[in-house]
Formats: C-alpha cells, structure tokens, sequence
C-alpha cells in the first residue's frame, strides 16, 4: 500500500486530485478538528467565495469569530449573508479590504480593534495581462505576495499576544519554479500570468520560513490545496479547469489542509512547513529550483521595504 501511495503522489495527477485528497484523508485524525473555537477571532482575506468561503464557513461552524475580509463588498455581504442563512449563530464580521493596495491594508489594520488568533492569508489573482496598482506594483505580486505581507507585519503585535497562528494559501504551481526576483516585480518582456503567479507562490513559501524563524512565537504555515474546483480556476485557468473539471476536488476539501493548520491543538509551534493534505512537504521537486540564501534574504528586503 505504502509502494502505490508513492507511485500515485509521484504522478502528481492522482494526488493533487479528488482521488489523491480521499486517499490522504484515510490518515487524517478526526479528532484533531473535533475541536472548539469559541473565543478566537479569524481573519481570512478572499473569504468570499472558494477556499476562503469554504475555510470561513468551517472555522464559524466551529465557534470562531470570522472576519471576511474582501476586495468587493458587494460579493463579500452576499458570503456573510449566505454564511449567516447556513450557521445563524455564526459571529461573522465583513470588512472591506483590497490587499493589493498597502495604503488600504494599513487603513484597516488601523480601524480594527479586535484580537486576532488565527489570519490565513487566501486571496489572490492569476491574470493574464500586465496590470500595476496605483501604487506601482505589478498586481499578482500586490496581491498575492505584498499585502499579505503588510497584512502580516501590521497585525503582528495581535498575533504576538495570541500566540497566534498565520497561514498561507499557496499552490502547488510553485514547484515549476525557481524564485526569480525581476519576475515577481513585472520585469519581463513578455507577461506570462501563470508563471507569474507561481513566482508568487514560489515567494509566499520562503517568506513562511523565514517568518518562521525572525518571529517564534506565532505558527507559520503555508499549505497548497490540490487542484479544486474554484471560481478563481474556473475564470483564471479556463482550459485547464475544462480538462480536470471531473477530477477537482470540492472547495471543501480544498481547505480542508488550511483549516485544520488554524485548529488543530498539536501544530502549535511547528512553525515554518509547508503542508499537503494535513502532512509535511517538500517546498521543491527538481534540484534546478532552489533558490539562494542570498536570493531570500533579497526577497524579504523587497516586501519589507514598502511595508516599513
């Protein structure tokens, strides 16, 4: 059994798929989310539909207080009401907030006054042209690289007195890539959407360990999802999502990694991993990908520097 499971992980298909998620989940333990949550306050960034509604509506149905954090607040009350139809005791909260512009992330950051145990770091955008915020930074590396960032340095003291946990949405798109810094920041002659967002999923893991190492007392995690079938899929990977469409996993299960890392009383402290379906991963398949020590270090000056 353990001789199929390695050959089915190693055809990548068979595990970042439906299939692969029910034949890990085999191993999962139940009682690791049979827990409460009563008293911790979340945030979840891109809450309003996909892996983040689905991480939402799972940490509420547990007693968390969850706060929605979206780019749209049209779509985001449409969560919050769908979410408050489906848990009516749920304490949910809706904010506003666009990552992908640090001046809006410090606005909120300022304007919110509650505690903060868990933040999971979801949103993010895969688009197929060259877009720059108002603020001069190529958009997939605002979005998914940048802000949580900011997010993150702003909320620190909250998470510091929780002892809190932050965790990272990533993808499993981030092995196909070695970090390449004039990328992420939109340097290229001709824009590839998907590399670009696996640069930034190659960043997001690096900036977890090291996160990990400069703050020990909040968890750090990042985890990637499997191939799930997810609006974001569906609009940003259109081919893709009509050959697999069969073969995705559910929002559900998707998140299932990302709410267990926000609950589970036994990862408190380990700190820096990278997780696939609930187990400990490799951050790199092929040698070709790793990156530099020198190359990291680069990249944290590079988030940190507009963020001070």
């Amino acid at each position: 059994m353990a001789l199929l499971d390695a050959i089915l992980d190693a055809s990548v298909v068979f595990s970042f798929d439906r299939s692969g998620f029910e034949r890990h989940a085999q191993r999962f333990v139940a009682a690791d989310t049979r827990v409460s949550m009563q008293g911790k306050s979340v945030l979840i960034t891109g809450a309003n539909s996909g892996l983040g509604f689905a991480t939402a509506r799972a940490l509420a149905a547990l007693g968390a207080t969850v706060h929605l954090l979206c780019r749209d607040e049209g779509r985001g009350r449409a969560a919050r009401d769908a979410l408050s139809k489906e848990l009516p005791s749920a304490d949910l909260h809706l904010h506003q907030l666009d990552v992908s512009v640090l001046a809006e992330v410090r606005r909120f950051v300022e304007g919110f006054k509650g505690p903060v145990d868990v933040l999971v770091n979801n949103a993010g955008v895969l688009p197929d042209t060259m877009t720059r915020t108002a603020e001069g930074h190529e958009l997939t590396f605002a979005t998914n690289v940048l802000g949580p960032f900011a997010l993150t340095t702003a909320l620190l003291p909250k998470l510091l007195v929780a002892k809190g946990r932050v965790i990272t949405v990533a993808s499993g798109g981030l092995y196909t890539q070695k970090l390449s810094l004039p990328i992420l920041q939109g340097a290229v002659e001709r824009f590839d959407g998907v590399v670009a967002y696996a640069q930034t999923k190659r960043a997001e893991v690096i900036l977890n360990e090291l996160w990990a190492v400069k703050q020990p007392d909040i968890t750090f995690s990042a985890m990637h999802p499997g191939w799930a079938d997810t609006p974001a899929v569906q609009s940003s990977l259109p081919r893709f999502y009509r050959l697999t469409r069969s073969r995705l996993r559910t929002p559900d299960q998707g998140a299932d990694t990302a709410v267990w890392l926000a609950v589970a009383p036994r990862l408190a402290g380990k700190s820096g991993l990278f997780w696939f379906d609930r187990a400990p991963v490799s951050t790199h398949l092929a040698r070709w990908t790793k990156e530099s020590s020198e190359d990291r270090e680069r990249l944290w000056r590079l988030v940190e520097q507009p963020v001070r």
